[in-house]
Parts: structure tokens; C-alpha cells; sequence
């Protein structure tokens, strides 16, 4: 009202432009019609068909493109799926490409790799499981190497029945005797449920027991199990039922045993002995056999301490009774139990349980025997926590192994006859109901202690994980059915959602003609198929914020409605810069991502990719849902929906307003657009929507309009602020293993289960190698980029000087005994039961051989390249495992004039880390430190005649491999995953004020939305680790990628509070409500619903990637409208009334400025 105070003249000066809180007015008239607007109203049909056909003419042209080596000769899967999700450039990383590349070469040229693949295109090996176990790999991989170079010079690639090759190698596979090659395993791990609690409980134990008698005596058992090779004899440990059988790995054979196995009979009292660890570490080693009394005093000398007689003899008992061949060690490595039940009933007993575990917790407290072959088993089955001061063992694991070929097959090498026995010993599983020993509801009950497993055995695992691929998938579709019907049910029309979705899914596939095509990248991402869900939200959200502004515009006034070109020019500019806004903002933060990821191509390519996916989508936007509003302008807007059918007439009482049957099938030419009606001023007469309504005067507006209660709203999401941002600090790289399953899934908790125990000898073990013959850069990487090109990862680079000559060979003896005098180098079990150090020296049984056959060793260096390929040829007949893989231990190269030449080498050893068990980077680090020791030690001794080597994490057989799994690269990616997650949430942020600097044109407004996005990404990742989460590969991905969600709703409203042509803040934030509020709900409940699902998936990449955006847009929503708004509302920028008058500051009338903003489908 004119009388308002705050409407009073004032004799300031009116200002016209401003960076800060005073602006230039935005000025209230239409202008003239854009020509290309003009030019779709006139031909929207051809305009949509150009468009759409363009967009699937550069999808098609892009993926054939990409696509277009497959089935041809020499293409293979990594050509478009290279593996380069780790830091490529980084020294670690190279170093191991350099050494693996090496590796690859050496065998080519050694001509074994041309061999193997020909023959097993007849015989198809069964693939190395990978598991917790060392006996986990099947030894008819050794039987097709050997196969394969036996063939040596036949022409194997066009094999058949009757060929020599091919009979010769259905000769050596016949040699596969019944049940003694790996057919599968079925590994258990048990928890017990409360935290304090024990497997080895007396109800533990009992559970234990009936699930491995059930097991044992399932019928057909001895027919699948895995037998003893010919020659073994197992030591006699008891006669049981499956004698037949190898016996399982079970804790339970610690407290159920024949009565000559007594564990409460050991002299504990033995372990307090004086210098009990330097005497029990001095016999383990030792292979004296000299009395008693000179042993002592050599150990006395040897040490500078005093030893008795008696001391030493008590000591040596002990280590006889521990020992493979003693009471208590031959019942722990080889003992047999049914837990006293069936047939062993009387033949064996339960021990007393606490004597078992006090013997058991000395043993682990001792080093010496920890470090044994004792306190190894010790180690499998007891976890880490365990000791005297804790006798309480609350996880433990057991393992049972099945053997082929089966009964009634000769091999289990054949593809046809493999897949036969697979198939037999998965039947058996499913008939014999194995899954209701370990499953949360099967057959039986688990009160204790809770199971969980992995089996290896056909292809039990493989259904398991098909079954949740195949759930997984649905889930991840139903986002895509989701944004298709909220955009239905906000826009009222199918025309315009089946629209949405098109340009959704022709926006993924159009980038990749822009990444494939016109930027030469051509390979793709794994991360590839999360750009589908992002532009499902953004096309959504882009969808909505051009249908509102159509709706709106028929309320804008005769002049905008003057004809069609008028009205979709004002939506065209209206829309179409807002979402043009949001759209570089979003491009710009996955090009962040893009930028600060440059060490790891893929998630390089995922940004980049992901850029031009969003601006693919925006672009068709303003071209073929422009067309399509159109048609549904002109053809569909006024008449009713498909459910009005049933009604003749119209029938406002079924919301039918717009007619029945009659006004569907009129023509669309008898019926008055919505363009017209507001033409002749019709828009007045329209009913304003309740939902409109709510978003514009009651939520969040009832809010901000009143200065207390906007003052709470900032004050309250500050304190959700200050929690989140302490929590937000806390963020930590990750230290555990990346999930793949939900905790409670048997597969999920087995590999958490792992982590809770020590370095056992029944594990696998991480291998090292120690290299020498590079330079100093192993790989030269001069002009390598690859992003662009993913094959190329560079040039080896050999030491010119370096020669395997005498005195090299004998410093290569050398390092291997420095080797085996380390306490880093694991210790592994013999086939005999007793220890070795797990050291592949290739020079030391090549010296063996050249003895044995009256050969000189060290060989000179002119002949040392016949030598040793003599050897791999024929040291196969004599033992020659190592021979076999010779080329991949000695770096044989072909020089200028193609004679072979040896140009590197290397030694692997196994070290004290379990393969399958994720170290945290912290610990890695340590662990890497005292490896590089170790090889400096090495380069000490043997520097002058080896020259200087690099360690790497390569070991014998390393093909298949992701490299993000080699322990040393994971730790590189650990480490950098937090320097890329913060270096790209910064450029993104960064970026984003830039651009809203650059559409508010005010330094104020772009700063407020650029602290709301801020609070949200801080409050998002705080919140991420109150749930427990830490920075990995999946939470990295997030991070990066989160800025390009937080942005939208924040510079949707902040844009449309300064393209407002109202004066006052508070003004300006009501018609920013009015404008956009409606469209930034539907835009968050569709990514809420999508994300939702996303969320339930098992695969957690999914499902954290699910979490991540819903967490996202909900809590960017919350803080647009709670903490941007009523900020917006109280320090916003102004502009001045044209006649000078005063901003006003009181309280927002509602009647002054309340528009309609109605559905135009409830037009009449």
C-alpha cells in the first residue's frame, strides 16, 4: 500500500549496477522471438527427427567406431577395457608395467606363449582360484605348460585326433590319476556372534563338530573329495572312515584327537626355560645332530649366554613333541576327527579345552615357534587377537578340498569333459543340500557362532554371483522406470516422458563419438556406466525446469502469449539459460574430476566422458524437447489423458475436466491451445494447484518471510554444520577391505573374517621380486600418454652394461642366500610337512642341473644364453618347475642381428603378507620401507657385480592381475585417492563460483550459493563417515563427482533470485521460489527415488555410489532452501524502484506480488 512507510521517497541516489548487495534492475519486457525458436515452432516435426536422428547417427558412429576390432584377428577384450584404474605415471606403477612387459616379451621370444595358446585351443586348463589358500591353484595347469613344450617345433594350431600333438597330449592328461587334481574347495570362516565371545567354546565346539561330521558323512563325500597323490603316505594319525581322503584343515582336530595325543601331558613349565626363544630358534634352524651337551655350549658361545644340558634337552622335547613328527605337531598337521561320533567312537576323544588353548597361547607367544611350521597352523586357525592374555579365539576357519578327474573321466583338462564333472559336483552340492550346513536358515542352527563360506567346488560360486549380478541389475534399471514416471506424473504427458528418456539415453551414447571419434580416446571406462545415472537425474531436472517454465509462461501475460513463437522464446530464454547454468556448472565439476584423477586414466576418461555427456543431453533439451513441446503444444496439451477414455463427456468429479472419449479423438485442430487462451486473457480464470502453491507461499517461504524464524533456519543448519565438519576431518584412507557384498553376506563377512588372522603357512602369501638389468627408470615414457593411447605404456629401458656373466651369475647365488637368511622372506610347507623359505632362484637349479650333468657353472658370459635355454629345454624332464616358467625369470631379448640375449633377470620370494587380506596405506608403507631395505642390503653385497635392483609386487604367474590389487600400487592409490578427492572437490567448487559469478554478475550472490554448496558437501561427508565409511576407490569416485550434483538446486534458485524483476530481497527470494521451487522438488524427488534404489543393490559399488547421491541432492536441497534462501532473503542483493523509493526492508506482503502458477493441463 502506498501509505507503507517503507515505500516513502527518499533522496538516495537510484543504483544501476553492483558486484555486491545494490543491482541494476531486471528489466520486465518481452523481447522479440529467437529465430531459432521460430524455426522449431514452424517444422517441429522435422526439428525432432533431425535432431533425435543426428543423436543415433553419432551414437552408432561412435560405438562401431569403438567397437570396430572385435572378432578380428589379434583383438582381444583389453583393447577397449584396458586395465588402467591406478596411478599410471607413478614410479611403483612403472616399475611393475616394466617388469610385467618384460616378462611378456621374454616369453614371446622364448617362443613358450605361441605354444601354450595354440594347444589350449584343444585343451582348456582349469583357471587358478584365488582364495585363502595356497591349494587353492590346480596342477592341470602344470600338466598343459608341460604339454605345451614338450610340443616343441609341432605345428599344435591346427591340431586334431590322430595329430601327434594332439594325442600326446591326451597322453600326459590320462596321467591325471582319480581324485588327486584340484576339482574346488569349500572354505569356512566362523565368528562367534557376541564380541567377547569364543569359537571354542563348549557350544562352539559343538557346532563346529556337527557341521563338519554332517559334512563328512554326506553321501558320496569319498567320491569328490580329494585325494593323495601316488607315493604320498599321510603319517597314521587313526584309522577313519575317510581314511581314502586328504584330511580337511579343522581347528577341531586341537581338542578331539586318538589317546596318544594329550595336549594337558605338555610341561608348559618348558616355555619359562632361560633363554627359551634363543634356544628353540637356534634348534629350528639348525640341522646339528650332535649331543646335547655340545649343543649347549655351542649356542652358549654362539650367543654370549649360559645353557644347561638340561635346559637345551628340555627345549628339544618340546620342539619333538611340537614338531610334524611328534605327538601333539602330527595330530595338528595331519590329524583326522568325527569329534568322537560314528565310527570313531572310542577310537578318539575330547581333550581338555582349556589345556588345549593355554598350549596354544604359549606357542603363539613364543617368536621362534610363532615363526614355525607350529605357529603356522596356530596362526590359521587361532586369530590374531589371541594370545595368554587373551585365551579367547573368537574367529577361526576350517577347509575342505575336492579333488577330479571323477569317476568315469580320464582328466580334468578337456574343456568338454571339465565342464562335465563341473556340472556333476554342483549337482551334488544342490541334491545333497550342502548350503544348509552354513546358511543363516538351513538345516542347522547356529546360536554360537555364525558361518560363512566360499566355494569354489563347479559352479556353485558362479551361480551365487550371477544370482546377484541378475538382482543387482534389475535394481539398477528401476531408477531408469522411476525418472520415466515422475516425469509422467509431473508433466501429465507420455509423449514428454518417453522425450525425457530418449534424450537421456542418446546423451550416453552420442559422448562416445565425442570421446572415440573426435578426441581419439578410444577405450572405455568401467566408471562408464554411472554417467547413465547422472544424466538420468540432470536430464530430469532439465526436463522439469523447461515443462515449469512453459506452465509458468502462461501466466506471463498476453504479451509473452502473443503467439507461439513469443511464449517458447520467453521459456527458450528463461529455461534455457537457467539450464544452461547448471549444466556448465555440472561439466565443469566432472572436468575437476577429470583434472585432478590425470594419474589414473580411467576415472580421467569417466570425467571427461561424463562432460560431454551432460552437455549432450542439454543440447538436445533445447532442440528435440523443444520440438516435442511443441507437438504436445499443439496436438495433446488440451486434451484429456488416456484414463478419460471410459467417460463420454467431461466429469470434473473423475478429473476429467478437459472432456472424455469425445475431446480424445477430436482433432487436435478444433481444440484451442493454451497459447490462445492466454491470448485473450483465459489465464486469470485457471484455479491456482495446491502443490504449486505449497512450494511457493508455504514451504520453505512461511519460513524465510518472517526474520526470526529465517534467522533459526541459518542458526540450526550451522549447527548440523559444526558436528559434520568434525566428522568431515575425521575422513581417513581406507583400512579395510573395499566391500563388494553387504556385511551380513556369507561371501562379504568370509573376506572380513580373513583379515582377522596372522600370516599362516596354509596361506598365500603376497611375492615380491627382486630385478636387476634396468635402468634406473625401467621405462621410458617419453611422449606416452595414456589417455589416449592405453597400449602404450612405453619403451623398456635395459642397462647397456649389464651382462650375466660369471661373476653376475655368482652374485645372483648370493642374493638368494641373503635371501634365505631374512626374516622378512615367508616361510612355506614342504610337500614332506616341514618348512623352506619361499625363494624361486632359477640360478640355483640351474647350477644343480649344470652339475648333475658335468657342466661348468658360473657359465661365461659368450655362452651363457645356450646354456640356459638348454637347460629350460630339458631340466623339464628332470624336474623343471621352475624350468618350465625359465622365460619368465630370465629376460631374454633379440637383438639387431635377431640373436637371443639375456638383458635382465630376477628372484622371487614370498613375504610375511597374506595375499588375500586389504593393508591399510600406513601399513603398507611401513612394510614396503623394510622391503626397499632389504634390497638395499642386497645392492651392498652384490651392487658391484649384479648392479643396483628394484623390488616389485610381481610374482611367478602374474597375468591376470588388476594392477589396483598389486599391494605396492594400491598403497600408491590409497595415498593419492586422498590428494585427487580434495584437489577435485576444490577445482569444483572453484569452478562453480566462476560461473556463477559470471551468470549473477554479483560477487555477493555468487558467493552465498558457493558457501551453501560448501556446507552441503561437507555435511555429505561427514555424515558418510559417522556411517563408517573411508576413502577408497568407490568413496574416491563419489567425492569427486559430488560437486557436480551439490551445484543444481543451488544455482537454479540463485539464478532466478537475480534474474527477478522484483526490488527487495525478500521479494526476490519469493519469486525465485515461485519460479523454480517447484521444479527443484520434482528434481531432487526423482535423483531421491533413483538413488533409493541404486542403494538397495548387494554390489556395493552400487549401492555406495546409491548412498552417496541420495545423501548428495537431499542434503543440497535442504540447504538451497533452508541456509541459500533465507540467507538470499536477508543480505541478498537489491535493486532500487525506478523512482528512487526506498528497497523495502518489513516484513513480505504476500497479496502484493501473488501470481497463479497453475498446471496448464487443468486448463479448461
Amino acid at each position: 500500500p502506498p501509505s507503507a512507510p517503507w515505500l516513502a521517497p527518499t533522496n538516495a541516489p537510484v543504483t544501476m549496477r553492483g558486484c555486491f548487495r545494490d543491482i541494476k534492475p531486471t528489466a520486465d519486457t518481452v523481447k522479440p522471438p529467437l529465430r531459432i525458436v521460430s524455426c522449431i515452432v514452424r517444422r517441429p516435426c522435422l526439428t525432432a527427427l533431425g535432431s533425435v536422428t543426428l543423436a543415433i547417427l553419432l551414437t552408432v558412429a561412435g560405438w562401431a567406431y569403438l567397437l570396430r576390432g572385435i572378432g578380428g584377428a589379434g583383438w582381444e577384450l583389453s583393447d577397449i577395457l584396458p586395465q588402467q584404474d591406478y596411478p599410471v605415471y607413478h614410479e611403483i606403477s612403472q616399475q611393475t608395467d616394466a617388469v610385467l612387459m618384460a616378462m611378456d616379451r621374454s616369453e614371446e621370444n622364448f617362443a613358450l606363449r605361441t605354444r601354450r595358446r595354440a594347444l589350449s585351443a584343444r585343451f582348456t586348463a582349469p583357471s587358478a582360484t584365488t582364495g585363502a589358500h595356497r591349494f587353492l591353484s590346480s596342477s592341470g595347469v602344470q600338466h598343459l605348460e608341460r604339454a605345451a613344450a614338450r610340443f616343441d617345433g609341432a605345428d599344435v594350431g591346427r591340431a586334431g585326433a590322430g595329430d601327434t600333438a594332439f594325442e600326446r597330449g591326451r597322453e600326459l592328461s590320462s596321467e591325471q590319476d582319480q581324485q588327486t587334481e584340484s576339482l574346488g574347495d569349500a572354505i569356512f570362516s566362523f565368528g562367534a556372534r557376541e564380541d567377547e565371545g569364543d569359537s571354542f567354546s563348549e557350544a562352539g565346539l559343538a557346532e563346529l563338530c556337527r557341521m563338519h561330521v554332517e559334512l563328512m558323512e554326506t553321501k558320496d563325500y569319498d567320491q569328490y573329495c580329494l585325494r593323495s597323490g601316488p607315493g604320498y603316505e599321510a603319517p597314521d594319525v587313526g584309522v577313519l572312515p575317510d581314511a581314502t581322503c586328504k584330511a580337511p584343515l579343522t581347528p577341531l582336530v586341537f581338542f578331539y584327537g586318538p589317546p596318544e595325543y594329550d595336549p594337558a601331558s605338555v610341561d608348559l613349565a618348558i616355555f619359562d626355560v632361560p633363554n627359551f626363544e634363543i634356544i628353540m630358534e637356534w634348534q629350528l634352524r639348525s640341522s646339528s645332530t650332535g649331543n646335547a651337551t655340545n649343543n649347549a655350549a655351542t649356542i652358549s658361545d654362539e650367543n654370549n649366554i649360559t645353557v644347561t644340558e638340561a635346559d637345551y634337552t628340555a627345549v628339544n622335547d618340546l620342539r619333538l613333541q611340537l614338531s610334524p613328527n611328534g605327538a601333539i605337531g602330527k595330530q595338528w598337521s595331519f590329524g583326522r576327527t568325527r569329534c568322537g561320533e560314528g565310527a570313531t567312537e572310542g577310537q578318539e576323544t575330547a581333550k581338555d579345552a582349556a589345556a588345549v588353548k593355554l598350549l596354544v597361547a604359549k606357542v603363539r607367544g613364543s617368536k621362534a615357534l610363532s615363526d614355525s611350521q607350529t605357529g603356522g597352523l596356530v596362526n590359521f586357525f587361532f586369530d590374531s587377537a589371541y594370545g595368554e592374555d587373551n585365551p579367547r579365539s573368537r574367529y577361526t576357519r576350517s577347509f575342505y578340498q575336492f579333488g577330479a578327474p571323477l569317476a568315469g573321466f580320464d582328466n580334468y583338462i578337456e574343456s568338454g569333459l571339465k565342464d562335465d564333472q563341473d556340472k556333476l559336483v554342483t549337482d551334488w552340492w544342490k541334491e545333497e543340500d550342502m548350503r544348509g550346513l552354513y546358511s543363516k536358515n538351513g538345516r542347522l542352527s547356529w546360536n554360537e557362532i555364525e558361518p560363512s563360506a566360499i566355494i569354489t567346488l563347479g559352479d556353485i560360486l558362479l551361480n551365487e554371483l550371477l544370482a546377484i549380478a541378475i538382482q543387482d541389475g534389475l535394481l539398477a534399471l528401476f531408477p531408469i522406470v522411476v525418472v520415466f514416471l515422475i516425469v509422467w506424473l509431473h508433466t501429465g504427458s507420455l509423449l514428454i516422458a518417453f522425450a525425457t528418456l530418449t534424450e537421456q539415453l542418446l546423451s550416453f551414447g552420442a559422448a562416445v563419438f565425442f570421446t572415440a571419434v573426435v578426441l581419439q580416446i578410444k577405450w572405455l571406462s568401467f566408471q562408464f556406466f554411472l554417467s547413465i545415472y547422472i544424466v538420468l537425474a540432470i536430464g530430469a531436472d532439465d526436463t522439469f525446469v523447461f515443462v515449469d517454465a512453459w506452465k509458468q509462461s502462461f501466466y506471463a501475460g498476453t504479451e509473452v502469449n502473443r503467439n507461439l513463437a513469443t511464449r517458447m522464446s520467453w521459456v527458450y530464454r528463461r529455461a534455457g539459460l537457467a539450464m544452461l547454468i547448471t549444466s556448465l556448472t555440472t561439466c565443469a565439476a566432472f572436468l575437476a574430476t577429470a583434472a585432478s584423477s590425470w594419474q589414473v586414466p580411467d576415472l580421467q576418461l569417466f570425467g571427461i566422458f561424463t562432460a560431454f555427456v551432460i552437455f549432450i543431453d542439454y543440447v538436445l533439451v533445447m532442440t528435440f524437447l523443444t520440438a516435442i513441446m511443441v507437438l504436445y503444444h499443439n496436438h495433446f496439451e488440451m486434451k484429456p489423458g488416456l484414463c478419460c477414455a471410459c467417460c463420454g463427456t467431461a466429469d470434473t468429479q473423475q478429473g476429467c475436466r478437459k472432456g472424455g472419449c469425445d475431446a480424445l479423438c477430436a482433432s487436435s485442430s478444433k481444440l484451442e491451445t493454451t497459447t490462445a487462451v492466454a491470448e485473450r486473457g483465459g489465464a486469470d480464470q485457471v484455479a491456482k494447484p495446491r502443490l504449486v502453491t505449497f512450494f511457493e507461499d508455504v514451504f520453505p517461504f512461511s519460513i524465510i518471510r518472517r526474520p526470526p524464524a529465517r534467522a533459526a533456519s541459518v542458526v540450526i543448519m550451522l549447527a548440523v554444520l559444526a558436528p559434520m565438519a568434525w566428522q568431515a576431518s575425521q575422513l581417513e584412507p581406507q583400512k579395510d577391505a573395499a566391500q563388494l557384498l553387504p556385511d551380513d553376506h556369507p561371501f562379504q563377512r568370509f573376506f572380513d573374517l580373513s583379515a582377522e588372522f596372522e600370516v599362516s603357512n596354509e596361506d598365500e602369501p603376497v611375492k615380491l621380486s627382486v630385478v636387476w638389468g634396468f635402468e634406473d627408470k625401467p621405462l621410458d615414457t617419453d611422449g606416452v600418454n595414456r589417455l589416449f593411447d592405453p597400449q602404450n605404456k612405453g619403451r623398456l629401458a635395459f642397462s647397456p652394461d649389464w651382462v650375466l656373466d660369471e661373476s653376475a651369475q655368482s652374485g645372483l647365488l648370493s642374493a638368494c642366500d641373503l635371501l634365505e637368511n631374512s626374516n622378512l622372506v615367508f616361510d612355506r610347507k614342504t610337500d614332506e610337512g616341514g618348512l623352506e623359505k619361499d625363494i624361486d632362484c632359477w640360478v640355483r637349479d640351474f647350477k644343480d642341473w649344470r652339475n648333475a650333468n658335468s657342466k661348468i657353472f658360473p657359465v661365461p658370459d659368450t655362452g651363457v644364453v645356450t646354456a640356459v635355454k638348454e637347460w629350460c629345454d630339458n631340466a623339464i624332464d628332470v624336474d623343471g618347475d621352475t624350468a618350465q616358467y625359465c622365460s619368465r625369470y630370465v629376460g631374454f631379448e633379440v637383438d639387431a642381428n635377431g640373436d637371443l640375449f639375456i638383458a635382465w633377470t630376477r628372484v622371487v620370494m614370498g613375504v610375511k603378507m597374506n595375499d588375500n587380506v586389504f593393508l591399510p596405506a600406513s601399513e603398507l608403507r611401513e612394510k614396503y620401507d623394510d622391503y626397499e631395505g632389504l634390497v638395499d642390503e642386497i645392492n651392498e653385497a652384490v651392487g658391484t657385480t649384479l648392479g643396483d635392483a628394484f623390488q616389485v609386487a610381481v610374482g611367478e604367474d602374474p597375468g591376470g592381475q588388476p594392477r589396483a590389487q598389486n599391494k605396492w600400487i594400491n598403497m600408491v592409490l590409497q595415498e593419492l585417492y586422498v590428494r585427487m578427492s580434495t584437489v577435485g572437490v576444490v577445482i569444483g567448487i572453484s569452478i562453480a563460483f566462476v560461473v556463477l559469478v559470471l551468470s549473477t554478475r554479483n560477487l555477493l550472490a555468487a558467493s552465498i550459493s558457493v558457501l551453501s554448496i560448501a556446507c552441503a558437501l561437507v555435511t555429505v561427508i561427514g555424515i558418510t563417515v559417522a556411517m563408517g565409511w573411508e576413502l577408497g576407490s568407490s568413496e574416491a569416485i563419489c567425492l569427486m563427482t559430488l560437486t557436480g550434483f551439490a551445484v543444481d538446486y543451488v544455482v537454479h534458485l540463485s539464478h532466478s533470485y537475480m534474474e527477478s524483476t522484483s526490488h527487495s530481497p525478500l521479494e526476490r527470494t519469493h519469486d525465485a521460489l515461485r519460479d523454480m521451487g517447484i521444479s527443484v522438488f520434482w528434481g531432487m524427488l526423482t535423483s531421491f527415488v533413483a538413488a533409493l534404489a541404486l542403494a538397495s543393490c548387494q554390489l556395493q559399488f552400487l549401492s555406495k555410489f546409491g548412498y552417496f547421491f541420495l545423501l548428495t541432492i537431499t542434503f543440497a536441497y535442504l540447504w538451497a532452501l533452508l541456509f541459500l534462501m533465507p540467507l538470499l532473503a536477508t543480505v541478498g542483493p537489491r535493486s532500487s524502484p525506478a523512482d528512487g523509493r526506498a528497497v523495502p526492508h518489513t516484513p513480505y506482503n504476500s497479496n502484493t506480488t501473488r501470481r497463479r502458477v497453475p498446471d496448464a493441463i487443468e486448463v479448461a
